[in-house]
């Protein structure tokens, strides 16, 4: 606390000294909040009632639970996510890419209104609506950042030159098992980026990603 304290009290000049200043004690303070955060609970019990809400109380994933734990708007960030709210506000182009999204769209509707058997059946039929724009990707992986703590295990992930873009949970309702399946995922994201931090000094891929904001998608696939 006594650092954080100093981060927030002490005043920068506007000169390029001052905000190089300022940059290097912001980087300070992300790693002491990464330090806190690696001690939060293992996704499967993070996503637990009882729990998320306390360890929301210290150094909180900005993931709008409660309310409060937000952050600056994405699009402040960094570029990429400007260009993605752009494009995603503005007509799609007519295009072969387009017509697949539209097609998986349609599907989506038509087949995920159906009763399923069991979370495994929902998201088997999911994969083959969005077949067309999204590779299946790597079943039940485990994202573990570090030599020893914390490990969560994710239902879906697809990656690109091997940096995970897409993470899914799958549930069977919201809730099944007393977890909630939302903050299971902001969790495993969390993770996520711990696993790229501590390989990004040997992985370029890693490293490039880490510098664009590290973009994911988080989808949660609820219900049977």
């Amino acid at each position: 606390m006594v650092c954080f304290k100093s981060f927030r009290e002490r005043s920068y000049s506007h000169s390029s000294t001052g905000m190089n200043e300022f940059n290097e004690r912001f980087e300070e303070f992300i790693m002491l909040v990464r330090q806190l955060q690696d001690d939060l609970p293992a996704p499967s019990d993070f996503a637990q009632p009882s729990v998320w809400p306390e360890a929301q109380e210290g150094a909180p994933i900005l993931c709008l639970r409660p309310s409060d734990a937000r952050g600056l708007p994405l699009t402040t960030l960094h570029h990429v996510f400007r260009c993605f709210q752009h494009e995603m506000s503005g007509p799609l182009a007519m295009t072969a890419e387009t017509v697949a999204v539209q097609i998986a769209a349609s599907e989506l509707c038509s087949r995920m209104g159906e009763p399923f058997e069991d979370e495994a059946s929902r998201g088997r039929a999911f994969d083959e609506c969005v077949s067309g724009v999204l590779e299946k990707g790597e079943a039940d992986c485990e994202l573990k950042p570090y030599p020893s703590g914390h490990h969560g295990k994710i239902d879906r992930c697809i990656r690109e030159a091997n940096i995970p873009i897409a993470l899914r949970e799958d549930k069977l309702e919201y809730g099944h098992g007393g977890s909630d399946a939302y903050m299971k995922i902001a969790r495993c994201y969390n993770l996520l980026v711990g696993v790229l931090t501590s390989c990004s000094a040997k992985d370029s891929n890693a490293s490039n990603f880490l510098t664009h904001g590290a973009p994911c998608f988080l989808i949660c696939l609820i219900g049977t």
